[in-house]
């Protein structure tokens, strides 16, 4: 059997626990026959199942419990970077069976379509075989609709097969931004001098929209993130706009450059520094966007 060089990865889309476990097990079984390694994602109950019915072999299978870990697209890429990482360091490549856990707000769901666009950029490099598992049963109809859009292969009955609805990572991910319009509900409170005087009136505009600590340090390393990197690249900054949008605290920073076209940017982990400004503020908050607006190229901060 030959081993992955770089990545595939492949929808396997469920109707049931039986279906789960049986295509899983004999999946991860060949993989460990050929030396690969082996991990499963999923909650502890979906875990528990595995570890049953993987047996003996359970042993050499890595467990990763992602009941915590899909929060925020940006941190749950993170989380998998850093479990890969720490597999392939002892076999030569690896086989993942991994759950997708979407909540139930609408308003997210195309993000986690993002999400799985970008997996495809963010593990390209990787000797990596990942089946990204869907219950059928539990997901909306929008996002199964995503799945065959995002992954280039599908899991069917007589084995893996081209999707035929699979799109380009970066297309879609375009296709995905809102409208560059400005949001209702935001006000300019300006930048200040530097990136001190910008954290002080931020971190005053979170305290009175009542953003908790945490959080706050969270938007605040996030935020001086991005304005380092407007001010570095992006010619200076001409405004600062936040308010409150559809229960989260936003943040614009518009800058006075051409802006950049790379739907991915912060996404990929950093690789000798570079990126990871970015990449650090991506996981520190829900989603950033960057639009050209008409005031000017705009990082939208969501927190």
């Amino acid at each position: 059997m030959t081993r992955p060089t770089r990545l595939r990865h492949n929808a396997f889309v469920y109707s049931s626990t039986d279906e789960y476990v049986t295509r899983a097990v004999e999946f991860l079984r060949d993989g460990l026959a050929a030396g690969e390694g082996a991990i499963v994602a999923h909650t502890r109950p979906g875990l528990a199942v595995m570890r049953e019915a993987l047996d003996d072999d359970a042993r050499h299978v890595t467990f990763v419990d992602v009941s915590a870990s899909y929060t925020r697209p940006a941190r749950t890429l993170a989380a998998y970077h850093a479990v890969y990482a720490q597999q392939l360091a002892r076999t030569p490549s690896l086989r993942a069976v991994a759950d997708v856990q979407v909540g139930p707000d609408p308003r997210e769901w195309d993000a986690w379509t993002g999400y799985e666009a970008v997996f495809n950029r963010s593990f390209a490099h990787l000797p990596a075989w990942v089946w990204c598992s869907y219950d059928a049963n539990e997901l909306p109809d929008r996002v199964l609709e995503g799945v065959w859009e995002t992954h280039p292969e599908v899991v069917g009955a007589s084995g893996c097969s081209a999707s035929d609805h699979f799109t380009d990572p970066d297309g879609l991910l375009r296709g995905l931004l809102p409208d560059a319009a400005p949001l209702p509900g935001l006000r300019s409170i300006g930048f200040g001098a530097d990136v001190e005087a910008f954290r002080e009136r931020l971190a005053r505009e979170l305290a009175v929209a009542g953003v908790p600590a945490a959080r706050v340090l969270e938007m605040l390393l996030a935020a001086s993130e991005v304005a380092t990197n407007a001010i570095e690249h992006g010619g200076g900054i001409r405004d600062v706009r936040v308010g409150q949008v559809d229960g989260r605290f936003v943040c614009e920073i518009i800058d006075r450059g051409a802006g950049f076209d790379d739907p991915t940017a912060g996404y990929l982990a950093p690789r000798q520094g570079v990126g990871a400004g970015l990449w650090v503020a991506r996981q520190l908050t829900w989603d950033i966007e960057f639009l050209r607006a008409p005031s000017g190229f705009t990082a939208r901060i969501r927190l």
